[in-house]
């Protein structure tokens, strides 16, 4: 990109093309922004006061703002329980915003396979811009019994699999990342990094990156399992392809396959 900028460095294109390293920022778009970020977080909606608490704002400035978003379908209102909760509208924005993300685009064949080969669900998990996790795609699970997670569930910077995985190939994410488990290096030469009964019990987790196009990871494709649904023998029997996916998928996106992943010799087409 122009000037040596990245999607990482946050600016924002002007009408000419050039990168806008700074410049003055809009109070009202932060403030919603804001709110937004609370309300997906608070599964049963949140009160005007509860609000106006969490985004440090005056409750008459959090009044009128709350009022527009909700003339405008970004929040809804519930009279009983006088709660506000996320719209309808956004909906309809989320799934503009994922199907025109590519790297999701390309992952998903590979996902379905995966699903197929061992009948457990497999997610899109994208790093957001405040530390976090959001899934934001999924592969049902063929299991009778199974543990679902939704689009749009959101995971704590210090989530094992995830925080390990995104700190290995970006030193910037390393202070977040849990700091037992495999160590970054052993992460890096394997290519990708499995977790057993450490989110919850019997929960096991098998993951591997996508990279951007300055080959830092934009997304992880992870495949859950309870107990022996997915075990240590599972995850090396199925190391090889995860490796091909990860580096398939990042070429098909535009992305860039750091020098060190393993597998350089692997077709990145294959299936």
């Amino acid at each position: 990109m122009a000037n040596g900028l990245s999607q990482r460095d946050g600016a924002a294109p002007d009408d000419d093309g050039d990168e806008q390293g700074g410049g003055v920022l809009v109070p009202a778009v932060s403030r919603t922004v804001r709110v937004l970020d609370t309300l997906a977080q608070q599964v049963g909606g949140a009160t005007l006061t509860e609000l106006a608490k969490s985004c440090s704002l005056a409750k008459s400035t959090a009044s009128n703002l709350i009022r527009t978003m909700l003339t405008e379908g970004l929040i809804s209102y519930d009279g009983e329980t006088r709660r506000y909760n996320l719209g309808p509208l956004l909906v309809e924005y989320g799934i503009a915003a994922v199907t025109r993300t590519t790297p999701v685009t390309e992952a998903r064949p590979y996902m379905e396979r995966l699903a197929e080969r061992t009948q457990l669900a497999c997610l899109a998990i994208q790093p957001m811009p405040d530390g976090h996790f959001t899934a934001i795609a999924k592969i049902e699970s063929r299991k009778d019994i199974k543990i679902t997670i939704e689009i749009g569930a959101r995971f704590d910077r210090t989530a094992p699999l995830l925080s390990r995985l995104i700190a290995a190939w970006d030193e910037s994410a390393a202070k977040a990342a849990r700091p037992d488990g495999p160590s970054r290096e052993e992460l890096r030469a394997k290519g990708f990094g499995a977790v057993f009964g450490e989110y919850r019990p019997e929960l096991n987790v098998v993951g591997f990156p996508v990279f951007d196009r300055d080959g830092y990871p934009c997304l992880v494709i992870t495949l859950l399992g309870i107990g022996a649904d997915l075990t240590p023998t599972d995850v090396e029997e199925l190391a090889e392809y995860l490796v091909v996916a990860a580096r398939a998928i990042t070429a098909r996106s535009g992305g860039q396959v750091p020098a060190d992943y393993p597998g350089g010799g692997a077709d990145e087409g294959a299936s």
